[in-house]
């Protein structure tokens, strides 16, 4: 419900932004024509982690990290992007994006959970944690390009590692075989396609917008990718703004490997505040 809420504001704000701005100026916000941008600021992320390691000739279900293992819901995520536009009227873009998270929690579990081939019993005091790391890199051609409007589309690759692990006393017949602990995790480049639309109603304001996509069987990976990204950003300077989107990034991953047969389901989504610097 919050989350719809600030979607349905952010949104009639930028309507009523543009609207008042494009009567007062009508020329182009310098992020359009400049070389570079680098913008760094905070992502406040809502965090889902469900994900399964099977057992030798088990099949496990999805453990839900947050509601099973206490592992945080929601935490302040660093949040960083480079954008270098070349070319004949720079036409021709690279950019990437970076930001990492590492959630930890424990808890009395409230139900059996088998995790790589390790069953921890109901009533056990457990500890977990998740941590991805996410390096986008996109080059990309603009197809519309003049002095309110850049629209392009490209290819990318998304560089992910993940790591996750749960860790308690194992019980048999109501008494503690000692502290175990089991990880799973891996780390793979996925391609992808995308594409973003930038518009600029007057001279200090920008609407911009992007999204990153693939699904694909790849070797032993086979899954679906969401990337995208919305906001507005206020050229408060010549060289230095401020931004404000929303940021959804959803993985939904099957791995078939030796040390992880299972996958993840994970969703990072929220508001990012930032400062933009461009030249």
């Amino acid at each position: 419900m919050k989350k719809n809420l600030f979607l349905y504001m952010s949104l009639i704000l930028l309507m009523s932004l543009a609207g008042t701005v494009i009567a007062q100026d009508s020329a182009y916000h310098p992020a359009l024509s400049d070389n570079f941008m680098f913008a760094a600021g905070a992502f406040r992320s809502d965090n889902t982690f469900k994900i399964r390691a099977e057992g030798l000739g088990s099949i496990g279900d999805n453990i839900d990290f947050g509601d099973s293992v206490g592992v945080e819901k929601s935490n302040t995520l660093g949040y960083i992007q480079l954008r270098w536009k070349f070319g004949r009227e720079r036409k021709w873009s690279l950019s990437g994006s970076y930001f990492a998270n590492d959630a930890t929690g424990d808890a009395t579990l409230e139900e059996d959970v088998d995790w790589q081939n390790i069953k921890f019993r109901e009533g056990t005091f457990v500890e977990g944690g998740v941590k991805l790391e996410v390096a986008r890199l996109f080059l990309s051609r603009s197809f519309v390009k003049n002095e309110l409007h850049d629209f392009g589309a490209g290819l990318g690759i998304h560089n992910l590692d993940l790591s996750s692990y749960i860790g308690g006393e194992i019980m048999i017949d109501d008494a503690t075989t000692g502290y175990q602990r089991a990880n799973a995790g891996t780390s793979r480049i996925l391609p992808n396609v995308g594409a973003w639309y930038n518009f600029s109603p007057a001279s200090r304001w920008l609407l911009h917008g992007r999204v990153d996509w693939i699904s694909a069987d790849i070797g032993k990976y086979d899954g679906t990718l969401w990337n995208t990204n919305a906001g507005v950003n206020f050229q408060a300077w010549r060289h230095v703004g401020f931004d404000l989107s929303y940021q959804y990034f959803n993985l939904d991953l099957t791995v078939d490997k030796d040390d992880w047969r299972g996958g993840a389901e994970m969703t990072y989504s929220g508001p990012v505040i930032s400062v933009t610097v461009n030249w």
